[in-house]
């Protein structure tokens, strides 16, 4: 137990009690520090990839492929970057930075929905572009009357 002895900094006893021994100033900041380097390590570099941002961002992956994004050029750059991103997340998890790797994901995720968009959007323009064809129908000259 810590138990707080004399409060003189300037003596060499001063400090607190740990298992009958005296602690000075310096070794107590310096234990403080040890202590919390520790917890700081412990608690950036361990963090494991999230599991539901993976399959956010492998579900709209696969969205954008199931629409056909790589038959368009906007929309495969945006698939192929997703692709990486998610790549580049799954090695930062298996380095233990999970943390960073889930920005990654939400990144990956973004861009493929972006995919999947424009690819909406293609579509939809293509049905405009049609339905306009129909309502043009052939071009009957006006006749002089």
């Amino acid at each position: 137990m810590w138990t707080q002895t004399a409060f003189a900094w300037g003596e060499p006893t001063a400090g607190f009690r740990q298992g009958g021994e005296f602690m000075s100033a310096h070794q107590q900041f310096s234990r403080q520090i040890c202590v919390a380097l520790a917890l700081a390590a412990a608690a950036c570099g361990s963090a494991p990839l999230t599991q539901a941002k993976l399959t956010e961002a492998q579900t709209a992956l696969h969205a954008a492929e199931t629409l056909g994004a790589e038959q368009d050029p906007k929309a495969k750059q945006s698939l192929q970057l997703a692709r990486d991103q998610i790549a580049k997340a799954q090695t930062l998890g298996k380095d233990g930075d999970g943390a960073k790797g889930d920005l990654y994901l939400e990144q990956a995720t973004a861009d493929a929905e972006l995919a999947a968009q424009l690819m909406r959007t293609r579509a939809e323009q293509q049905k405009a572009q049609e339905a306009w064809a129909k309502t043009k129908g052939p071009v009957i000259p006006a006749q002089a009357q």
